[in-house]
């Protein structure tokens, strides 16, 4: 009874804090007015939602954060990129458009994403000073501090307008945010196996980063499935998604023993205490290269 006397606080509330479909103002300009389809489709979804999805929304939500949190982290000890670049420029594109040009429709939902935009700016900010080596090591000769930040904040600009095209304030894509989140994160999937395997060791890597995003994503497919029946072409995301990441976690844990270390705690393997010791002493060195490394003047 108290559980369903909640249920129906938290519908109301949504209810009347969801505004009308009027149109976006960004400062004095005015954006075009969202699919309406997409905003009934929230509005729906979050007055009308059970404790099962509630359950799958703060989970969702939770598991991001979680990944962002981790990603932060292994920043700041490795001194190496723990995310791939464009998937970065992926997550800040949509994150800031839907927290401030179209901004999402639901109140509570949007208060988290600006939240996930301070990491994403942080991220990309670590991402910045500590990507240098990374970065020379895969352009070699040609790498210097103008190709760098060039390559770095146009690749950037390209995503976040392309991303901007896809947005709800565009008629012609009704269900754009969902296919463009799943389009992204399916790209994502496959662009975090690919950065792995560029590591010297295990530098910016973290096992807790793959289940985080598997579970994170596999949360809202199974809202969808149930608010959003016949969306096949969602349905092939997600589960394209979701083998990447499978196939992400045991290509990480596979690494994380071919250097000695349990990839749960990153401490050593029995019988692999010597690879341990190795590739311990190699982080702390690719650490020690990454906070001293600066770019050679272009000729």
């Amino acid at each position: 009874m108290m559980f369903d006397k909640l249920l129906a606080f938290i519908h109301a509330l949504l209810d009347k804090s969801i505004p009308a479909n009027d149109g976006v103002y960004w400062g004095n300009l005015e954006m075009m007015k969202p699919y309406a389809g997409w905003y009934d489709y929230i509005k729906n979804m979050f007055t009308n939602m059970g404790w099962g999805t509630i359950f799958l929304i703060v989970a969702s939500a939770l598991f991001w954060t979680g990944v962002y949190i981790v990603i932060i982290r292994r920043l700041h000890l490795d001194h190496a990129p723990s995310m791939p670049w464009v998937c970065l420029c992926m997550n800040f594109s949509w994150e800031f458009q839907f927290a401030f040009l179209v901004p999402y429709p639901e109140p509570i939902t949007r208060w988290g994403i600006y939240l996930w935009v301070v990491f994403d700016f942080v991220m990309y900010i670590l991402d910045l000073r500590y990507g240098k080596l990374f970065f020379k090591k895969r352009f070699k000769e040609e790498a210097n501090t103008f190709t760098y930040y060039f390559v770095k904040v146009g690749l950037f600009a390209v995503i976040f307008i392309t991303i901007l095209m896809m947005n709800p304030q565009w008629p012609k894509l009704p269900d754009s945010p969902m296919f463009a989140a799943y389009l992204m994160n399916a790209i994502m999937s496959l662009l975090f196996c690919v950065h792995m395997f560029s590591k010297e060791t295990v530098e910016g890597l973290s096992i807790w980063v793959a289940w985080f995003k598997f579970l994170g994503t596999l949360a809202p497919t199974c809202i969808g499935i149930y608010w959003m029946p016949g969306q096949y072409f969602v349905y092939c995301l997600a589960a394209i998604c979701a083998i990447g990441d499978i196939c992400y976690i045991y290509l990480l844990t596979k690494r994380f023993h071919k250097f000695g270390l349990n990839p749960y705690t990153r401490k050593p393997l029995k019988g692999k205490e010597d690879v341990y010791e190795q590739t311990m002493a190699a982080l702390a060195e690719y650490k020690e290269r990454s906070a001293a490394f600066k770019f050679s003047t272009a000729k």
